[in-house]
């Protein structure tokens, strides 16, 4: 089938992504599968499924909203956060945290490291290619700490909801 085609029928299912966001998607799972596979771990349809959810989200999603996206019986709830952390531990996802202390996680989109800047009103988020962490990291060397990680996001109130207030 070609890509019109296929954009077509997707245009008639109501498809909330264009071609092109569908078939970067597709593009992102199989990328992170490939990043599995040489990390070791296997490639089980449970994952393929989480990963499938993550690369269709806009947002970073928590364990559970990933869980909830799932078919029914996919998997349970403790596979999806064993899986999001193993992923996240080879770079196939990035951790984010929001402002009530959820872990939330997005697919790493091949790059690199960014973070996020969340509505605290309506929740959207916007992907921010901007990070000082190399030299908060540097600040921690010099205090004699190693093995350093640091997750960082940036919360307000976006424009539309600005308007609204």
């Amino acid at each position: 089938m070609a890509n019109d085609e296929v954009y077509s029928c997707l245009q008639e299912m109501n498809f909330p992504m264009s071609i092109e966001g569908f078939i970067m998607a597709n593009s992102l799972v199989d990328q992170s599968l490939n990043n599995l596979q040489k990390s070791g771990l296997r490639l089980t349809k449970q994952r393929k499924a989480m990963l499938e959810v993550l690369a269709k989200a806009e947002n970073p999603l928590s364990a559970e909203e990933t869980h909830s996206k799932l078919e029914s019986a996919t998997c349970d709830l403790v596979t999806v956060y064993r899986s999001l952390e193993q992923f996240e531990r080879i770079g196939v996802v990035q951790l984010g945290v929001r402002e009530n202390g959820t872990k939330v996680y997005c697919l790493s989109h091949g790059h690199g490291h960014h973070h996020h800047l969340t509505c605290r009103a309506c929740g959207r988020t916007e992907r921010v290619d901007l990070c000082i962490g190399e030299e908060l990291e540097d600040v921690g060397r010099s205090y004699g700490f190693t093995d350093l990680s640091h997750v960082m996001e940036v919360f307000g109130t976006c424009p539309e909801c600005q308007g609204g207030s």
